[in-house]
This record gives structure tokens, C-alpha cells and sequence, in this order.
């Protein structure tokens, strides 16, 4: 009845719904029967399968046994994403729905039975009166807890419902326009202001940096008034993955009820058009922090000789930073279910901020919504006030959550960037030297150090010749360059109390023209630091040449610095701060210093996970404490903590996320996680085995075979039989075709041979051919034009005419995940070879040492599944739905062994034919195609 268009056959649902609610019943008892309206969308997706993939949420999250720990999960369905997150969605929020009802009981029980408690001590009376008033203190202080759990959810209950009355007063929503208006007018004036700034506010002030305690306000302030009650924070890798779910969300029956908040970015967020302008995410999240900074006018300071500085008005401050419409914009959020597209809309309406208005959110949300980047960084979590502790994690699309996290926390600073922050520090020490510190000097001068380098460095200067890359462990590296002696968690604690970014960008903002890389210094001084360590990391037997006459000239270097290089050193100073084993230090020394580089590689991706895995346990933890101290008798108090407090989850989905071993030992294991909490679930696909014809092609039209290996596949041999097999196949396949290579380098080359031979001339007289763009912002336009030519062909009748396109894509590219090829527009998925990574790439020989001393062989099993994972997200892509049907031709010799199909997606792997002559091939293309025309035509 919700999903009309969605529920097929109302027997079939209602098959689905009774047995479910059965099961529930007989599995747990005081589970409540689930809502029908979950399960609405489950002819779609399938019987068997999506009852145990909609049973498996509800038992990861309603866990209601209180010996056991905190449950890890995996979801694993390879179905279309409306099904997978609809079975997440609704299983979810449901759970969630009764949890909350649930602990209102449970919490108003506990009450009443306190209270009982206490009448009945005050009945029994007895003699040691000095043990019954010790125990009546202690009941009653359990009774003002409990009582103010009880009023703070009331208030919040009672709030939320005063907003959901106010929402549709259009009325007040004009005065506050209006208001709103003249507020932005007023700011906009200032914001023109040219009066001049004074440096008071770009000077360090000392800090105590030995105190590590990092005490703010602000902080403090959040923590008194923390959260109520259980959220559920949804995590994907993509905005327009998280969009998707918002979208499913406002169409789901909890679309009207639920509250929703979409986190995102300040350049997603940011409404501002001066800050809009930046195209850095760096610059725009300092550009905002200074205009939050900004006050209408300074207080009255002194200069160093004791005069008064002239107040001035700042030119900078946001219309939209203003508590009055931050606030109206966080009441529309916790009424409303948006997106990030809605909320931005909605904030310009406002003249809102949609970033602190969604942040201000968070609070009194059940659902947060928030990309990777944000919710795996430790740092940024706390930034944005994510507490993951007793909350439930749901982590979408995480056959890519190992190299996220790597990706995450690595980190890489140029010579550039090196060159250019030293310049910069050194003219700011030299300018405002005299106003410092000592304590503030002295650190300001051990960052100089850390940094490194001859003043005025110029980054064309040679780095004594040669090329190469070379690997450290942190304590090696730490030791080569030098600043072993230094306390860099000191450092990093003054940079980030000081603010010493912010207020060097101002400084060179503010004096720019003055602020230039200079000629290289005629004096030669001793070298130190990262810098010079990056100039002398070549070995002892490397040859030196002569300088050619461009390297000894030393022309003028004048460009301009870059807005703010010293984050990235930061940044790559904190990677520093890492377990020694758990990663990297990867020097590339190129002929001059600018162009050099070092880089932290991340190893280990638990030791960033593990904080997320101890807080899904620590609510656990702490209930259990409370379990013990409770004064009430044992049966009582067992039965309302089953109840009420049930265990928490960190819950894995994905469509493709197989195989699982290494994910499970990487990511889970590792980070310290028992064995027995991890529950592993996995289904099959919706699709019928007739909609599928996946094939492992061997051999060519010409008989000769097909290897792809980056040995074999340049010679003319392989480029040419795979021109004449894209003819063979793209005359029998209607509509769409997605041909996958290995890397863009090879989609090149195999596109250049092709257009010189002819080939491509032949395809077109049946395919149009499209080729993926290697720029993101191209890639809706051929998508687009793609889309179009395939509907158009299905209007022609000339069978000679054009019939479709082919669209020539990258394993691991933009099209290859995230994106849907279903029906006509991927009615045959090819890839051409197998996709391993460079195996000669240092990084990854690293990483492969590191997993074989970790577990001996797990180091190739980790590079045979970083081609698998690659193969089987490309093979995703088209059959999206239990109507649609596709092919998959696997091409080359490789996929016929058994250890590669093992590695397929199980939904897929009993189909695979492997065919060792080309001829058979193709009848088994005809006949495939033939027999789904003719069931398209028969009457249902």
C-alpha cells in the first residue's frame, strides 16, 4: 500500500511479511512484529533472499541478550541499490522506532520500581538504621537520574513538537526573512569596508603547550548539553551515494517522521559566493573559520611601545553565520527529511549557513548522514561533535572501506610546498620576531627546523641529480632527517593552540607582494630538516653529472606562494606521530627539489578503525556497571536491562564486497575486535540464473589465445584479435555495451590501433562509440549522449542502421563504480584482461611485506584481491534489477582458472561458462539474446 509500484503481488508480499514476523517471534520472544511496511519492497528483491538480508539487520541491531558484546556485521547483497538500502533503511528505523518506545518504558519501570524499593525499605524498618539510611541515599540518587533521563527526553519530545506545529507558519517565516535580510545588508556593508586591518591579529600569542589538557569552551558547552537516546549514523563514500539514501528515506514510511541530518563539507555547504569562489576545500575551511573569527570591531590594544592602536572595522564577517538563522535552519532540518542539494536551497531561502545548520542538527537527530572522510577521521568526527559511542554505524558501500581509510590517513608534501612554507615562516619570524614570546620564538624556530632548507631555497635547484624512490619506517626516517631531538607532539599541540596557519595565511595574504620565493643564498650553510633530507636521499653509488647550463644559471624564481603549503606539512608531521610499524615513509627524489616528494603510506588501516570498533563496545561496558550498582532485586533488573539497553553495532554493507577473509582480518581482527562478535551474512543476487550469461572467453576469432598479462597484451597479436572480436560481438548484442580495460594508458593504446586498423570504422556501422573522460566534469555529458543514442537506435527498424553504442570504460575509473548500466544501456559488461595493480610499485611491495610478516601468504592474497574486488565491482555494474538480463565476457585464458572464478561474486560464479573455442561462443550469444526477445514478447 506504500509502495504500489514497488509490491507486485500482494500474496507474495504478504508470504513474505507473515513468515518474517513468525520468525522474529520464534527467535526472540519479546521482539515485537515487525511493521509489514518494511517489508513492502520484497517481491522486487526476491523471497529467500531478501527475508534473511531484512532478518540479518533486525538480529545484528536487536541483539537483546545482555551477556554478549557488541555486534560487528557484514552485509553483503548484491542487489540494486533501491533493494539494499530500503532492507537497511526500514530494518534500521524500525529497530530504532521500538528501541526508543522501549527505553521510555523501560526507564519509567525502572522508576516505579524505585520507588517501590524505597517504600518497602521505609516498611520494613529494623534496628541497623544506619545501613537502611545508607541504602535509602542510595536508592534515591538512582531516582534522580533515572527521573532526569526521564525529563530530558520529555522536554525533548515536547520541543521537537512545538517545531513540527511552528514549521507551517508562513507568517513568521516572512518576518524572519525580512529580518534575516537586513541582517545581510548590514554585514555586506562591512564586508566593504577598505579600512586598513592591524597585525595585532595575524601576532602568535604564547601557549602552553606542556598542558595537554585541550580545554575549550565550546567544547565543554556541547558536552552539557549532550545528545539523547540512540542514533543511527549512515555512512557512504560519495555525496550522490548519500543523496540516494536520502532520497529512499522521503519515500520510505518514516519520510514524514524521521529525524534526518545530511553532514557534508563547508564546500558543499557554503552559500557564501566570495568563499564559493575557492577551489581548494583547504581555503574555503580557512576562509570560513576567519570570518567566523570576526567581530564588528576589535577592542582597543597597545603596540609594543605601549600606544593605543586604532580600532578598525573588519572586512571580513558572514551574512549567513548568525544564531538567530543557524537556528531556524536547524529546527527546518529536524522537521523535514533533506539532502544536501534541499538544504542548500533551503539555507539561501533562509540566509542560513547550511553547514552549522546541519551540525546544530546533529544533536537532536536519530539518523546522521555522513560521507567516509568525515566519520573515519578521528579528528574530524570530534570536530563535528560525532559521538559513534552506544550509537549504531552503518558503513554502505565498503568494498572499498580498507583503502578509504588508507587513503584517509596517508599523506604526501612536495618539495614545493616545502620550500614555500619555510619562506613563508622565516619572513613572518623576521617581521614580527620582536613581539613573540620566548616560548613562542622557540617553537616558531623548531618548525623552521623541522621544515629544513638554506633560506631562500629555490625549488628548480638541482637535488644532485638522478631519480628514484626509496621506502622508510618512521623511526628511520625520523632519525635521517634529523629532528629525532624534537618533540613533535609539543609541536603539533603549538601549532594547533597558536593557530600558527590561520594567522600565516593572513600574514601572507595581507602582505603578499612582498612575499616571494627568493634566489637561491650564495652563502652555504649546513642543510637540515625534511627538505634537505629530500635533496641527500640518493645512495652512496650513485653516479653524479655535471650540471647542465639551465641547472648552474639559477634563473630568477618569482612565483608567488601558495595560499597556505604549512597545513600540508602539518599534516604530513602528524602521520609522523604513527605506530612505527603501522606505516611508511616513501621519499621520490625527482631532478629538482620542487618536484621531490615524501609521502606516509598507511599499512595498517586498523589502527585508525580500532577507535571505531572499542566505542560500538564501550556502551556495553558501562551499562554493565550500571547493571551492578542498580538497587533492585536481580530478576527486576534483568529483565528491564534486556529490554531496554541493547547491544550496539558496527553494521558493513556492500553489494560486491566478497571475498571476505582479508577484509575480516585487516579491518575487524586487527583492531582488536573477538572473533565471535563478527556476523557474516551474505545473499544471493534477485535475478533469475536465465537473465545471466557470464562467460570466460579463451581464444579469438582466429583461434589464438587470448592473454591480456602486461607482458603479452601491446604486441599486434592480442590488439588485433580483440578488434575483430568487438565486431563479432557488438553485431550480435542489441543496445549497450561497457567494455572495461585495465588502465587508461591501455584504453588509449587499444583505441589508437583500432581507429589506424579500421577496426573502429567497422564497430561504428553498428556502435556508436563513446570513450570514458578522464576529467569528472565530462563525465555526465557522454553519460548523458550514451543514454540517448541507445534509446534512439530502439526506434529504428533498420536492422543495417546503428543499434546502439559501446562504451569503452576503466576498471577503477569513474564508471566502473556508484554508476548503474541497467537494462538497454549495459546489455553486455566485457572486460579485457585481468586488472593488477603495478606490482612493481614500491607502496605496494611494502604493503605486501608488511601483510606477509603479518600472516605469511597474506600479502598475495591481498594482491590477487585487489584485481578481484576490481573485476567484480566492474561486473556489478549492469544487471540492476530482477527484470533485467546481461552478459559478462571474461576475456582471457586467466579466467578460466579456478582459483580466479572462485574469487567471482557468488551470484554469479555457478553460471560461468568457460568457453575454450569462439565460435561456440557467440551461438551461446545469439541464443541468450534470442530466447529473452522471445519471453519479452510472450504475454505474462
Amino acid at each position: 500500500e506504500v509502495y504500489p509500484h514497488l509490491c507486485g503481488r500482494r500474496r507474495e508480499n504478504h508470504f513474505v511479511k507473515t513468515t518474517l514476523s513468525t520468525l522474529d517471534q520464534d527467535l526472540n520472544p519479546d521482539l515485537p512484529v515487525i511493521s509489514s511496511l518494511m517489508y513492502c519492497e520484497s517481491s522486487v528483491l526476491g523471497h529467500a533472499a531478501t527475508e534473511a538480508a531484512e532478518w540479518s539487520m533486525v538480529s545484528l541491531l536487536c541483539w537483546t541478550d545482555p551477556t554478549t558484546t557488541s555486534r560487528l556485521g557484514f552485509e553483503s547483497q548484491s542487489v540494486l541499490l533501491r533493494g539494499k538500502s530500503l532492507s537497511v533503511i526500514c530494518g534500521a528505523l524500525t529497530w530504532l522506532c521500538h528501541h526508543e518506545e522501549r527505553e521510555r518504558h523501560t526507564l519509567s519501570s525502572i522508576c516505579n520500581s524505585l520507588i517501590d524499593a524505597k517504600n518497602q525499605l521505609n516498611k520494613a524498618g529494623g534496628d541497623d538504621w544506619l545501613n537502611q539510611q545508607t541504602e535509602e541515599v542510595k536508592i534515591t540518587q538512582q531516582l534522580k537520574e533515572v527521573q532526569s533521563q526521564l525529563d530530558k527526553i520529555k522536554l525533548r519530545d515536547e520541543k521537537l513538537e512545538t517545531l513540527k506545529r511552528n514549521h507551517v507558519s508562513k507568517t513568521q517565516e516572512k518576518q524572519f526573512l525580512k529580518q534575516s535580510s537586513s541582517v545581510k545588508n548590514e554585514l555586506s556593508e562591512e564586508t566593504s569596508s577598505n579600512e586598513p586591518y592591524e597585525d595585532i591579529d595575524i601576532i602568535l600569542e604564547d601557549c602552553d603547550v606542556e598542558n595537554n589538557d585541550d580545554f575549550d569552551s565550546d567544547k565543554e558547552q556541547e558536552e552539557d548539553e549532550e545528545s539523547l537516546g540512540t542514533k543511527i549514523f549512515f555512512c557512504s563514500r560519495t555525496h550522490s551515494q548519500l543523496s540516494q539514501f536520502v532520497g529512499e528515506v522521503q519515500r520510505s514510511p518514516y519520510g514524514s517522521d524521521i529525524r534526518l541530518v545530511s553532514l557534508a563539507s563547508r564546500q558543499n555547504y557554503c552559500i557564501n559566493k566570495s568563499v564559493q569562489k575557492l577551489k581548494s576545500v583547504t581555503l574555503v575551511n580557512e576562509r570560513c573559520l576567519d570570518m567566523q573569527r570576526a567581530k564588528k570591531s576589535r577592542p582597543t590594544t597597545c603596540d609594543v611601545d605601549g600606544k593605543t592602536v586604532k580600532k578598525s572595522k573588519c572586512l571580513t564577517g558572514c551574512p549567513y553565520f548568525q544564531p538567530r538563522a543557524v537556528e531556524r535552519l536547524r529546527d527546518d532540518v529536524l522537521t523535514e527529511v533533506q539532502d544536501v542539494e534541499q538544504l542548500v536551497a533551503k539555507g539561501q531561502h533562509l540566509s542560513a549557513c547550511p553547514y552549522y545548520g546541519s551540525r546544530a542538527a546533529i544533536k537532536d537527530a536519530q539518523v546522521v548522514v555522513v560521507p567516509y572522510n568525515t566519520l573515519l577521521h578521528k579528528s574530524t568526527r570530534e570536530a563535528c561533535g560525532i559521538n559513534l559511542c552506544g550509537n549504531v554505524l552503518i558503513i554502505d558501500e565498503a568494498h572499498n572501506l580498507l583503502d578509504t581509510i588508507s587513503h584517509i590517513h596517508s599523506s604526501e608534501l612536495t618539495g614545493h610546498q616545502l620550500t614555500h612554507s619555510h619562506s613563508q615562516l622565516t619572513q613572518y619570524r623576521d617581521r614580527f620576531h620582536s613581539r613573540f614570546g620566548a616560548n613562542t620564538l622557540l617553537h616558531l624556530n623548531q618548525v623552521i627546523f623541522i621544515i629544513g632548507g638554506k633560506p631562500g631555497c629555490n625549488p628548480i635547484e638541482s637535488s644532485h641529480k638522478g631519480v628514484d624512490t626509496k621506502l622508510y619506517t618512521l623511526t628511520d626516517f625520523v632519525l635521517s632527517a634529523e629532528i629525532d631531538n624534537l618533540n613533535i607532539y609539543k609541536l603539533l599541540r603549538f601549532c594547533q593552540k597558536s593557530k600558527i596557519a590561520q594567522k600565516l595565511r593572513g600574514y601572507t595574504e595581507r602582505y603578499q607582494p612582498s612575499v616571494n620565493i627568493n634566489p637561491p643564498s650564495t652563502v652555504q650553510r649546513k642543510e637540515t630538516g625534511i627538505r634537505a633530507f629530500l635533496k641527500e636521499i640518493s645512495s652512496k653509488n650513485n653516479i653524479n653529472t655535471l650540471p647542465s647550463e639551465q641547472d648552474s644559471a639559477h634563473p630568477a624564481y618569482t612565483e608567488t606562494i601558495s595560499a597556505n603549503p604549512l597545513l600540508s606539512v602539518l599534516s604530513f608531521l602528524e602521520s609522523l606521530t604513527n605506530h612505527s610499524e603501522d606505516g611508511r615513509i616513501v621519499c621520490s627524489r625527482q631532478t629538482t627539489v620542487g618536484k621531490g616528494s615524501v609521502k606516509f603510506l598507511l599499512l595498517n588501516p586498523a589502527a585508525h578503525f580500532s577507535d571505531v570498533v572499542k566505542e560500538a563496545r564501550l556502551l556495553s561496558l558501562s551499562l554493565n556497571m550500571w547493571h551492578n550498582e542498580l538497587f533492585l532485586p536481580k530478576n527486576v533488573l534483568n529483565e528491564l536491562m534486556t529490554k531496554m539497553f541493547l547491544q550496539r553495532s558496527v553494521i558493513v554493507a556492500g553489494g560486491t564486497m566478497q571475498p571476505l577473509e582479508e577484509f575480516k582480518e585487516q579491518l575487524f581482527l586487527s583492531a582488536g575486535a573477538d572473533s565471535s562478535r563478527i556476523v557474516e551474512f551474505s545473499c544471493g543476487h534477485v535475478i533469475p540464473p536465465e537473465n545471466i550469461l557470464p562467460m570466460a572467453v579463451t581464444v579469438g576469432p582466429s583461434g589464438k589465445q587470448l592473454d591480456f598479462s602486461y607482458q603479452a597484451r601491446n604486441s599486434l597479436a592480442m590488439l588485433n584479435e580483440l578488434g575483430r572480436l568487438l565486431i563479432n560481438v557488438c553485431n550480435i548484442v542489441p543496445a549497450g555495451i561497457v567494455c572495461f580495460f585495465p588502465s587508461y594508458e591501455y584504453e588509449k593504446l587499444v583505441f589508437q590501433h583500432l581507429e589506424r586498423s579500421g577496426t573502429i570504422a567497422k564497430v561504428a556501422l553498428k556502435k556508436r562509440i563513446f570513450r570514458e573522460p578522464k576529467k569528472a566534469s565530462n563525465v555526465d555529458e557522454v553519460l548523458s549522449e550514451y543514454s540517448t543514442t541507445i534509446n534512439g537506435s530502439k526506434c529504428t527498424q533498420d536492422k543495417n542502421s546503428c543499434n546502439g553504442a559501446l562504451l569503452f570504460s576503466v576498471v577503477g575509473g569513474k564508471l566502473s563504480e556508484g554508476l548503474n548500466f541497467s537494462d538497454d544501456l549495459g546489455r553486455c559488461v566485457i572486460l579485457v584482461g585481468l586488472p593488477y595493480p603495478n606490482i612493481k610499485s614500491p607502496e605496494l611491495q611494502e604493503k605486501i611485506n608488511y601483510l606477509n610478516t603479518k600472516k605469511p601468504g597474506s600479502g598475495k592474497l591481498h594482491y590477487e584481491n585487489l584485481c578481484m574486488k576490481a573485476v567484480n565491482q566492474s561486473i556489478g555494474r549492469a544487471v540492476r534489477h530482477k527484470d533485467d538480463y546481461s552478459t559478462v565476457l571474461l576475456l582471457d585464458q586467466r579466467y578460466s582458472q579456478p582459483h580466479i572464478q572462485a574469487a567471482l561474486p557468488s551470484w554469479i560464479r555457478p553460471s560461468v561458462q568457460t568457453q575454450v573455442k569462439f565460435g561456440p561462443m557467440l551461438g551461446q550469444l545469439v541464443k541468450f539474446f534470442s530466447s529473452r526477445k522471445a519471453h519479452q514478447s510472450s504475454p505474462p
